[in-house]
């Protein structure tokens, strides 16, 4: 446009750009603390690693806002134990079989997933101290 002095080497992409200041990255990698109830409710949205614990046999909803990506979820059995969760059917476990809780009060079982977008591919490491 006229009166403009722009050019396309002005204004080209660095192949090693330096950044100044403070940079801000929204990499959605909060910690959530999900409210235990009858149904667990997770929007990833908020964060793709979340922590609950169980205050009694429960209902892992299909999370919402899911994306491409990985996400990490945290199951703590309170001081009772012996809880129990039944997973969504986006929920998805190798040889179709959903892990069993570590069942002693207090104990801490770590489930991980890569999202497809639909459906969560989940490993598990049971007991982790």
């Amino acid at each position: 446009a006229a009166g403009n002095n722009y050019s396309a080497t002005t204004y080209a992409p660095k192949i090693s750009p330096t950044f100044s200041g403070t940079i801000t990255i929204n990499g959605n990698i909060a910690n959530q603390t999900l409210t235990d109830g009858a149904t667990i409710n997770w929007d990833v949205s908020l964060g793709s690693v979340a922590t609950v614990t169980l205050g009694g046999n429960r209902t892992v909803a299909a999370p919402t806002n899911l994306k491409i990506g990985t996400y990490i979820l945290h199951i703590i059995q309170d001081a009772t134990g012996s809880r129990t969760l039944t997973w969504n059917s986006v929920f998805k476990w190798p040889a179709g079989v959903a892990p069993v809780l570590t069942t002693t009060g207090g104990r801490r079982d770590l489930f991980s997933f890569v999202c497809d977008g639909t459906n969560l591919y989940g490993s598990y490491l049971p007991d982790v101290r």
